[in-house]
């Protein structure tokens, strides 16, 4: 040693050469104590950093840990120079020849060396292995760092190490030796930390709770954390200094076996290599000191791995960054080979690529972990990498589906860590008597209470069917020994312990504290684990009975027995041993040995269709099923803390395994193969009153349970196409079966109809109604029988209020047709012809009646009957003015309208009319309407008249057209020689004539001037005699002679007749009011002027005196 070095030693005062060295290594020269004292004072470090007052700097004794390191190459140096802090203090070097220290060159081969100091400070010291004179300079640390640099109150920060809350601890030391990475650019440290400030006491429940480790990853091109994770497996009280109920038994690192190589990253941006780090952790000397093996009381050895992804060059003068988070790993090893381990034995094993380390009960035991590959080389060429934090949980927060958190590291890590600790709960508590709260919340680690819902919840429901899938023989739960009771001897029995387990471990989460921060979603998980437990007991026990009656019965002979036999027990092996498989096992149970899940389904019953595999298959699957919802009906309240049946909740994950799409399957196919083959089956049955008694049970059972289930997936996603068309076809087919003679032996249908009701299955609601119509039709107010309500589709159509038990069928629409309930029993009647029925129950459900007319034209017709009554005479004026065809039953669709039909249709419309023109005086339809209504009543009334020596006796004769009415009065009047009659005839004409005015004003005026015309000609010579004497007479025919020789032609009656009666309605058809009329009246008659002249004048004189007689 050189006499400079040797002025100083470390404490106790000793001296000699390991002193000296000591000293001559660690003693900082004058200018690096100036320049601690700068830190001190608050100033800037080489990195910008504002190192605090309470930073306090390292001594020699603060020493923790010397670590060597690799020497860096000219090329690492020129690599990573970049993102490399300026050393605190240049290197002295051993000569002051300016040549000799200017020359690389000759630069003398220098050792690297690591301390870690007390409050995590680490120091790098570079030593010359150099020859110069005793007179050069000793060398000094060249950088110093502060990895947990302190406030102004002595405390620091971890969310600086990727933390998501802020936490603060006061206490920070190295549990384990810091181990380099292969690659020498990192190195791993294991700290704890400990003492939370600043008001998370209470949040932590005291000081001696506080107690964390971190596994740090630090880079030596700038030292600084670059990785952290919080070994959560052990926390709090169980790994504080003082009292800790496990250390630290030491830390290995080594290389990882991802595959991953630098042709997965850009060029340049990887700048160090992927890592495992195996932390181990066992019960301090103090606890296992004179315990033997007995591991009851003790927390198991854990190896906890690490797997740190490859450093990503953070860029110019920054740090390092990592590829993707850490990845966490916890081993819990088996008590009795390891029950706890040597001190500082932990080492890495180059074989392997794990880790080995000596157990106190005297073996070298190895570890290794393989993670799964991930897609850190795409990550790598991004530019930041997103970094979940240390406490985080689910990235999908509250997601409710948890299959797809199953796969997250965060919860497979939380699964480790509920099976360990439920089997130390189960070691300590086997023999009774203990305290089950204070032992949960003993062996739960902090991890379970802090690890957020969604993550606790996902692992909840693994840990559970870890311990429902375990193996049955040797007590075993997730994989491990159980020290439970001796190990079962058979299927039920291991259920029986099975159901046991999963009761102890719902209350080990309950005590625990836990099961409080489970989610619904999970709590339903659990109860299906439960109830499948029941389920394959039950399943187990109904296969055994249908096999003795089996073979009591004798059905088959002794070969095809013992084949059918071999088949079941085939299909239900380990059913004991997964458990969860139970709806698969249930599928192989329906289809014969060696068939193709793809045949056809009615090729696969020819196979094997009988009694016994139908009554067998379905017996077992209906039993289980039923055991099933007992237990949900006993144990949701009062094991899982959830309701039976909650509608609130509509979620995938809330939909219980009873309603899963493989039980549904295996049902459905099931009511198919009975609804196709169950008469046949039960016509070959030697038993057929029990076997049809059975059966109808199990139908029943069976038609429940599917519907139920499609009913949840519904519930949870009504616009899911597929599910909705599935849930259809399960009530098309469960109903009818409900239906048939063995299953409604005395034809009531009342669980038909329940079903029906309960999902909203419009086609069976309706048909069962129908059906029994008799019992709910209207009989009258005198009828001593009253309807029997339960098949009244009237009170379900008219059940619209909140608390009729039929209100959310007019909520749901039919899948087939997509109408609504009351739309769619008017569509189902009209369907069949049965108008009455669709006007006599629109009376329930007048707005859907009103919709449904007016949508479809079959009931177009009767649309008027319906507005009568809710009061619309308008539109029932309009409708029945509007009809052509008959609405009378007993005739031909499309038929038209006879007289007398004609004649009360346009009664109605009047009625209506009338009180639709008190309502709306000034309405143009109305106005409209009326004119058409008394047109086709003249138009009636003229035709009855004209046809009443030729109508029938019922006056069911044909409508006869306006044209047709016009020629039938001209050949009255030619015909006739009666004047009386041929004014009635030519009135009627007229009247005819008029009715055409509002439609065709020219058909109007050619119909009066043919009336006119007709009506002359009938005393046409008597007309030709007075015009020609009237001519040859100097002053002409005096008025009274003329007056009294015209009137007996039926021209002036006529016309006296028209004036008297018509009140003025009628001028358009009148021979002096209309000019159109009266020239084309004497066109026809020819040229003769007089002849006109003594026309014109007589109706004058008539209509003179009709105006003298009415004044």
């Amino acid at each position: 040693a050189r006499e400079e070095g040797m002025g100083g030693a470390p404490s106790g005062g000793g001296g000699g050469f390991v002193s000296g060295l000591y000293n001559y290594m660690f003693t900082p020269s004058k200018t690096k104590a100036a320049e601690d004292d700068d830190l001190r004072r608050g100033d800037d470090d080489s990195n910008g950093r504002r190192k605090h007052s309470r930073t306090h700097p390292p001594t020699d004794d603060d020493i923790l840990a010397l670590l060597p390191l690799p020497p860096r190459t000219s090329a690492s140096t020129a690599k990573t120079s970049p993102s490399r802090p300026s050393p605190l203090k240049r290197p002295r070097t051993f000569s002051s020849d300016s040549s000799s220290s200017s020359s690389s060159s000759s630069s003398p081969p220098q050792a690297r060396l690591l301390t870690v100091h007390k409050h995590l400070t680490l120091r790098e010291y570079r030593i010359s292995a150099s020859t110069a004179p005793r007179s050069t300079e000793r060398e000094g640390y060249s950088i110093e760092r502060h990895i947990a640099p302190r406030e102004e109150d002595g405390s620091f920060d971890v969310q600086q190490w990727g933390a998501s809350a802020e936490r603060r601890y006061r206490n920070i030391d190295v549990v384990a030796p810091p181990r380099l990475t292969t690659d020498g650019r990192s190195v791993v440290l294991a700290v704890r930390v400990s003492n939370v400030v600043a008001g998370a006491v209470e949040e932590e429940g005291g000081a001696d709770a506080t107690a964390r480790i971190y596994l740090l990853r630090l880079s030596l091109d700038t030292y600084t954390v670059v990785d952290a994770a919080w070994l959560n497996r052990h926390s709090g009280e169980s790994v504080s200094e003082i009292g800790g109920s496990v250390a630290c038994a030491g830390l290995a690192v080594g290389d990882s076996d991802d595959g991953a190589a630098d042709d997965d990253y850009a060029d340049g941006a990887r700048v160090g290599c992927a890592a495992v780090a195996y932390v181990a952790f066992g019960p301090p000397p103090e606890i296992t000191a004179g315990e033997g093996t007995t591991t009851g009381g003790r927390l198991p050895v854990t190896v906890t791995a690490v797997r740190f992804s490859p450093l990503l060059s953070g860029g110019e003068g920054r740090s390092p960054k990592p590829a993707a988070p850490p990845r966490i790993r916890d081993l819990d090893l088996f008590e009795h080979l390891v029950p706890s381990l040597v001190a500082d034995s932990v080492s890495y094993d180059s074989t392997t690529g794990g880790c080995l380390f000596l157990s106190t009960a005297g073996l070298v035991c190895g570890a290794h972990v393989r993670f799964p590959p991930a897609s850190e080389a795409g990550q790598g060429r991004t530019e930041a990498i997103p970094r979940r934090t240390l406490e985080g949980g689910l990235s999908g927060e509250g997601n409710d589906d948890l299959e797809a958190s199953f796969r997250d590291e965060a919860v497979l890590a939380i699964k480790s860590h509920l099976l360990s600790s439920f089997r130390q709960y189960l070691g300590r508590t086997r023999d009774g008597g203990a305290n089950l709260p204070f032992v949960a919340r003993s062996v739960a680690p902090p991890s379970i209470l802090s690890c957020s819902s969604a993550v606790l919840s996902a692992a909840v429901v693994l840990a559970s069917v870890s311990i429902v899938n375990s193996a049955s023989a040797g007590g075993r739960v997730g994989g491990a020994k159980m020290a439970t009771t001796a190990p079962p001897d058979n299927a039920m029995a291991a259920l029986r312990e099975k159901h046991k387990w999963h009761a102890d471990f719902v209350k080990f989460l309950l005590h625990a504290g836990a099961y409080k921060k489970v989610s619904a979603t999970g709590r339903t998980k659990l109860r299906d684990h439960g109830e499948m437990i029941a389920a394959a007991g039950a399943t187990l026990s109904e296969c055994r009975r249908c096999l003795t009656e089996m073979d009591a019965g004798a059905d088959k002979d002794e070969g095809e027995a013992s084949a059918f036999r071999r088949e079941v027990v085939e299909a239900l092996a380990g059913t004991s041993d997964v458990v969860a498989d139970l709806p698969r096992r249930w599928d192989d149970l329906q289809r014969p040995s060696g068939t193709d899940p793809d045949m056809d389904m009615d090729m696969d019953m020819d196979m094997d269709m009988d009694i016994n595999s139908m009554m067998l298959t379905l017996s077992c699957v209906c039993r289980g099923l039923g055991e099933a919802f007992r237990y949900r009906a006993n144990e949701s309240t009062n094991l899982y803390d959830i309701p039976h049946h909650d509608p609130t909740l509509c979620g995938k994950g809330t939909i219980p395994w009873t309603s899963s799409t493989e039980v549904l399957a295996v049902l459905h196919q099931q009511l198919e193969k009975i609804q196709l083959f169950g008469d046949s089956v039960l016509s070959s049955s030697s038993n057929y009153e029990q076997d049809k008694l059975a059966l109808k049970r199990l139908v029943e059972d069976a038609s429940v349970s599917l519907l139920a289930g499609y009913h949840d997936h519904f519930r949870c996603d009504p616009q899911n196409e597929e599910i909705a068309r599935l849930y259809d076809e399960a009530k098309r087919l469960a109903i009818p079966l409900l239906r048939t003679s063995y299953v409604n032996e005395d034809g009531d249908d009342i669980q038909a109809l329940e079903m029906s009701l309960k999902h909203s299955c419009f086609e069976g609601i309706v048909q069962i109604c129908h059906d029994h119509r008799r019992s709910w039709k209207f009989c009258g107010p005198f009828s001593p029988v009253p309807p029997d309500e339960t098949y009244d589709i009237r009170l379900m159509l008219s059940g619209t209020s909140p608390e009729s038990p039929y209100v959310h069928l007019h909520g749901s629409t039919d899948y087939r047709t997509g109408l609504p309930f009351c739309d769619f029993v008017l569509n189902w009647y009209a369907d069949r012809g049965s108008n009455t029925e669709v006007l006599e129950l629109g009376k329930e459900c007048s707005e859907a009646l009103t919709r449904f007319l007016r949508n479809d034209n079959r009931l177009g017709d009767l649309a008027w009957i319906h507005d009568l009554r809710i009061g619309a005479h308008e539109r029932a004026a309009d409708t029945l003015v509007n009809l052509t065809s008959s609405i009378f039953r007993g005739k031909d669709a499309g038929a038209p309208m006879d007289l007398w039909e004609n004649e009360q249709v346009m009664s109605l419309a009047k009625l209506s009319n009338k009180l639709a023109r008190s309502k709306n005086p000034d309405s143009a339809l109305v106005a409209r309407n009326s004119t058409i209504i008394e047109n086709s009543l003249n138009l009636v009334e003229a035709q009855r008249i004209l046809q009443e020596d030729d109508l029938d006796g019922d006056g069911s004769e044909a409508i006869l057209p306006p044209d047709e009415l016009i020629v039938l009065a001209v050949n009255k009047i030619n015909s006739s020689r009666d004047v009386e009659n041929i004014k009635k005839y030519g009135l009627c004409g007229l009247a005819i004539a008029h009715a055409t005015s509002s439609e065709d004003a020219i058909a109007m005026i050619h119909g009066a001037a043919t009336i006119w015309e007709a009506c002359i000609r009938s005393d046409i010579h008597t007309w030709n005699s007075l015009a020609r004497e009237n001519s040859m007479a100097v002053t002409g025919i005096s008025e009274e002679d003329l007056s009294q020789r015209v009137r007996g032609t039926a021209f002036v009656g006529v016309n006296g007749e028209f004036a008297t009666s018509s009140g003025g309605s009628m001028q358009g058809v009148g021979f002096l009011s209309n000019v159109h009329v009266r020239r084309r009246v004497l066109e026809s008659l020819g040229s003769n002027e007089d002849l006109g002249k003594l026309l014109v004048h007589s109706a004058e004189m008539v209509g003179d005196e009709s105006c003298s007689f009415k004044g």
